[in-house]
């Protein structure tokens, strides 16, 4: 039987996913809650509903066409019980402002590779490829593991970013049918990384370590978020980590942007934290920094 997985998202002509023009798949479930995330969407296995407030005009539409009563209407606007929605996508459907969106689909491997090969001509002439984000690709495993053997049998280059949150020994072989792995450290340390993003970073650690000795192209990122992870000492930490323990020799900085505050909202959390990115100055100083290590700094846009 062909497998399976749940995605919110096939996104093409990517440019910030690995090197080339890219499709990037994204992988709905993801272990980790980090406060900065930009894909919220993507932490719940399941398909759901998102609700831009912003857009809604009250019409009143979704509520009528809404077979499970999930949705009535008060102080003007459409509340959603959770628990009442089948996320049949009817109200989604009818609503005239794209208010309600459906986030997630199950879909088989023909098909992602069908759609991935619509580009193939511009992967070649640029080094591009699919690249399997997130979420966590690897939280799906047999999934990924089909996807990038599929993806290999046709020449098509391979690139996963991970959390780096996932099972060492049930992952190994999918690592080795990838061309890259693009691997976030959010912070070194354990307790501040648990409370940043719910896990400790021991396990990610250790996968970095252990992922640098059985792949050549192996890259770190960093979600570079003023105050949180930008201090000098916590980067330095990080570059003697690479050099001392692993053979990765490219570091990427992912300066922090706001596209996930508003898809936050509209998965009806409240007091979302909106942190800062780091000036320009303190970017190049950190830069400089990484490259001080022997380090090569990469940044797929320029």
């Amino acid at each position: 039987m062909e497998a399976t997985g749940q995605i919110f998202q096939i996104q093409r002509w990517s440019v910030h996913d690995g090197p080339g023009l890219r499709t990037t798949i994204f992988f709905k479930g993801c272990p980790l809650r980090c406060r900065w995330c930009a894909n919220p969407e993507s932490w719940n296995s399941n398909p759901e509903i998102l609700f831009f407030r912003d857009r809604c005009t009250g019409c009143g539409q979704c509520t009528s066409t809404c077979a499970a009563k999930a949705l009535v209407m008060e102080n003007g606007h459409p509340l959603l019980d959770k628990e009442k929605c089948r996320v049949c996508n009817q109200c989604c459907e009818i609503c005239p402002t794209g208010a309600r969106k459906k986030m997630g689909f199950r879909i088989p491997v023909g098909e992602v590779v069908k759609a991935v090969q619509r580009d193939a001509v511009f992967y070649r002439e640029s080094g591009g490829g699919v690249t399997f984000s997130g979420g966590e690709p690897f939280a799906q495993g047999v999934f990924l593991r089909s996807l990038a053997a599929a993806c290999k049998k046709l020449n098509i280059d391979t690139a996963v970013e991970t959390s780096g949150y996932f099972s060492w020994e049930s992952s190994r072989d999918i690592l080795e049918l990838l061309d890259h792995v693009l691997v976030d450290i959010k912070h070194m340390d354990p307790q501040t990384h648990r409370q940043l993003t719910g896990v400790s970073n021991r396990q990610i650690l250790d996968n970095i370590i252990a992922m640098s000795r059985i792949h050549p192209h192996v890259l770190v990122r960093v979600p570079l978020i003023s105050g949180i992870n930008d201090q000098e000492e916590n980067l330095r930490e990080m570059c003697r980590f690479l050099v001392e323990n692993t053979s990765i020799t490219g570091v990427e900085l992912l300066p922090y942007h706001h596209l996930g505050v508003a898809k936050f909202r509209a998965l009806g959390f409240t007091g979302a934290p909106v942190y800062k990115t780091p000036g320009e100055e303190k970017q190049v100083a950190l830069k400089g920094l990484i490259a001080s290590y022997g380090l090569e700094n990469i940044d797929f846009k320029a």
